[in-house]
């Protein structure tokens, strides 16, 4: 059976991508499922919150697109030595500032004539659904942390993704990242990947007292509410949650019966719900 690939984006900073990619996967992982995350920003935030240091990991993504691109018939091998086993129960593919690099690679790819000959199979957007394919096997679920910048790492990630997450801060003007994020979900899904899902938008940072929070989670229901899920609990804001990357740890590590690690118990279930 293959293993279900969500990808975790928005336009906006500060929602919560890397936090809700991170203890997603824990919360599978704690399910019993086996679980991959892919650090899909060469800030290499998901990286340092499982308490590894960016700049010190010789094998990251980037090596896996390049071999992906130049020696596909080594990429298992690459896959081999790239692929991390933490102590939080989940498995990670690091990465550091070299993605840049790699993304600079795609876009060349882009704009050669290599990529002009119609075949989608081959196109630089899909670079990343050809690394996945040896891995979909080994594991249940491959949970992807996109970055700010760099949309063409964005496109690879749900051009290869069975469904999308969209995270978004519940506080004022926050959901404005929804549009650009459907957006570029509709381009993907007609060029690259149809079968691509939105699974849901997961309200962050929320507070169930202030009434800007409430307002805030009523007025997404009320615009996305039919056309998208939104998931039935949002991820309660929690100084604990933040602290967390300096441990690296997940929150069931660091803080197990905070009201934040019940939140992701819950979003884990509706994940599991998918399939």
């Amino acid at each position: 059976m293959f293993s279900k690939v969500f990808t975790l984006t928005n336009q906006k900073g500060g929602v919560g991508k890397t936090s809700s990619a991170l203890n997603l996967g824990a919360a599978l992982s704690i399910s019993g499922k086996k679980v991959l995350i892919i650090d899909n920003d060469p800030q290499g935030n998901l990286t340092a919150a499982l308490g590894y240091t960016p700049a010190e990991q010789s094998r990251t993504l980037s090596n896996l697109l390049l071999a992906a691109i130049d020696y596909p018939e080594d990429l298992e091998l690459h896959l081999d030595r790239t692929v991390i086993h933490t102590d939080s129960g989940v498995d990670l593919i690091p990465s550091n500032r070299r993605l840049a690099d790699a993304a600079a690679r795609l876009q060349v790819m882009q704009l050669s004539q290599y990529n002009a000959v119609g075949d989608v199979d081959r196109a630089c957007e899909k670079v990343m659904a050809s690394l996945l394919e040896p891995l979909r096997p080994k594991y249940d679920y491959i949970i992807i942390d996109c970055g700010l910048k760099h949309e063409l790492l964005t496109v690879n990630a749900l051009a290869a993704s069975d469904y999308c997450i969209i995270p978004v801060q519940a506080h004022f003007l926050a959901s404005e990242g929804i549009p650009d994020v459907l957006e570029l979900v509709k381009s993907v899904r007609m060029k690259f990947n149809p079968d691509l899902k939105i699974a849901g938008i997961l309200l962050t940072m929320y507070q169930s007292r202030p009434q800007l929070c409430q307002s805030v989670k009523a007025s997404v229901g009320e615009i996305y509410g039919e056309a998208f899920h939104v998931f039935q609990r949002p991820i309660e804001y929690s100084i604990k949650v933040a602290e967390c990357p300096a441990a690296g740890q997940s929150i069931f590590e660091y803080a197990p019966k905070n009201a934040a690690a019940e939140s992701y118990r819950s979003l884990a279930e509706e994940v599991l719900c998918l399939g």
